[in-house]
């Protein structure tokens, strides 16, 4: 009988119901129902080296043929009782299960030899483990098998092995979880906003926030897509581009396609499988798209976007872990006081803010769709009044903010009070913590009317006037004098 080679071959597995007669203890969850006719083999597999990242992976291990070991020489015969079997196979007069492959030299197993396996297991294929592999786990071993040629299938991607028990078999599975990352790249343009890691930006409400998501491209690669969520604050632009190589891939049959299908998603990037599985290992397949902050910013300051990889067959889809990133925008609030005599503060109504930039101008919404512009007029700024409280009214802020410095001013000042000094707040880039994104401006009222001091108008103008009085006085007092004298 011709040699029949380990092989590395096909598809993803199926989904696990925990039920079993009898079962082998093992750090992993193996379902096994032990045979009356078990023999001492087993198959011992080592998971892929970046197993640890992902939560659960499935094995299902099927018989494809019984076998029987010649105890003197070691020889294993392969038997079915199948009506067919797959193609690449033959039975000889005797019975007996060989391989030939269209090369004639009945080694390995062909590409189109292993689809016929793996579509003739569907319906003849005798399932006689189901493995749940957790984070952090390394391999596992399922003993006492009967002897056989076994046929492995896992959630990780879509090839695993054929392999024979003679009397054990050690599978390393090679389909590495995809890995996935996530980046904001710039906000309105820049990347002074954004924090070096690219996992954290400010951004004002209205800006556009570019985003660039990689996916490495694994051995076994089938079904992968893209998910991307954006929360309410965000609005992504419909601009997603996929990049390999440094070139843009075009979506299409044979490429990829883009939807809003699946639950929760903002858009999904569905990959034909032919064309991811031509390209490389850890070949990287970038995506880029953008988002602008909406209003909805200005009522949560903190807006998420997160991505992940789906992959894996119709029977049971694996997740990689979830990347996100986050975009922050700045407020400022308001505390507004005077002191009474005893010098304790006090808080004071009816005072209306406007908010200034370093540019001179002034903090507006848009009345279409609640942007953060900015205006050269104080009469068409936004202006929020201070309550009972000190603060503004009905929960008020100046919102939607990205770093900077700015200038608060009071525009309307309650009756018997002075104005107020401008307040200045700086905003500073690349500080996500909460004294920097929300910050108060305490803003204290005078009460009394203030004359001009040193400097002004004030008493001066009537010292001059007088000085001047008294000079012409002086003056005229002398002409007269010498008027009198010249007659006489």
């Amino acid at each position: 009988m011709k040699k029949t080679a380990k092989i590395v071959a096909v598809v993803i597995a199926l989904a696990l119901a925990l039920s079993m007669t009898a079962l082998v203890a093992f750090a992993v969850d193996i379902t096994y129902q032990i045979p009356a006719d078990a023999d001492d083999a087993s198959i011992t597999v080592n998971l892929p080296a970046n197993q640890g990242e992902v939560a659960d992976n499935i094995y299902n291990i099927y018989k494809v043929f019984d076998a029987s070991v010649d105890p003197d020489t070691g020889a294993i015969t392969y038997q079915s009782n199948a009506a067919t079997l797959p193609a690449g196979f033959v039975r000889d007069a005797q019975g007996n299960i060989t391989y030939d492959n269209a090369n004639g030299d009945g080694e390995e197993l062909t590409a189109d030899d292993i689809a016929a396996i793996a579509a003739w297991v569907t319906n003849n294929g005798t399932k006689v483990a189901t493995v749940e592999t957790e984070a952090g786990d390394t391999s596992f071993t399922v003993e006492h098998l009967p002897y056989g040629y076994y046929y492995i299938t896992t959630t990780t991607g879509s090839l695993v092995t054929v392999d024979s028990t003679n009397p054990n078999a050690t599978v390393n599975d090679k389909n590495d979880v995809p890995p996935v990352t996530k980046e904001i790249k710039k906000v309105n343009g820049e990347v002074t906003d954004v924090d070096a890691a690219g996992k954290e930006a400010m951004a004002q409400v209205g800006q556009v926030v570019e985003f660039e998501a990689t996916v490495t491209k694994k051995a076994g690669a089938l079904n992968y897509k893209f998910h991307d969520t954006m929360t309410s604050g965000l609005t992504y632009n419909n601009d997603v581009k996929v990049y390999v190589d440094g070139a843009e891939v075009t979506a299409g049959p044979d490429t990829f396609s883009t939807t809003s299908t699946d639950t929760g998603d903002t858009f999904t990037i569905s990959f034909v499988d032919a064309y991811v599985q031509g390209l490389d290992d850890d070949e990287v397949i970038t995506i880029k798209y953008t988002a602008t902050v909406n209003d909805g910013a200005l009522v949560t300051d903190e807006e998420n976007n997160t991505a992940k990889l789906s992959y894996g067959d119709s029977h049971g889809t694996n997740y990689t872990p979830e990347q996100e990133v986050t975009v922050y925008d700045a407020t400022i609030l308001v505390n507004k006081y005077y002191e009474d005599g005893d010098g304790n503060q006090q808080p004071l109504a009816g005072a209306g803010f406007v908010l200034k930039n370093s540019e001179g101008k002034y903090y507006a919404l848009d009345a279409t769709d609640g942007t953060v512009i900015w205006v050269d007029s104080i009469d068409d700024a936004l202006e929020l009044f201070t309550d009972d409280t000190g603060a503004l009214e009905n929960g008020g802020k100046f919102t939607g903010l990205t770093s900077g410095t700015y200038a608060l001013e009071e525009k309307t000042v309650p009756a018997g009070y002075n104005k107020a000094e401008d307040a200045s707040i700086t905003i500073t880039a690349n500080d996500y913590t909460t004294p920097n994104l929300v910050q108060t401006a305490d803003v204290e009222n005078e009460s009394g009317t203030t004359l001009p001091s040193t400097g002004g108008v004030g008493t001066t103008i009537f010292y001059v006037v007088g000085g001047l009085l008294v000079i012409v006085s002086a003056v005229v007092l002398i002409a007269k004098r010498r008027a009198k004298a010249t007659v006489a």
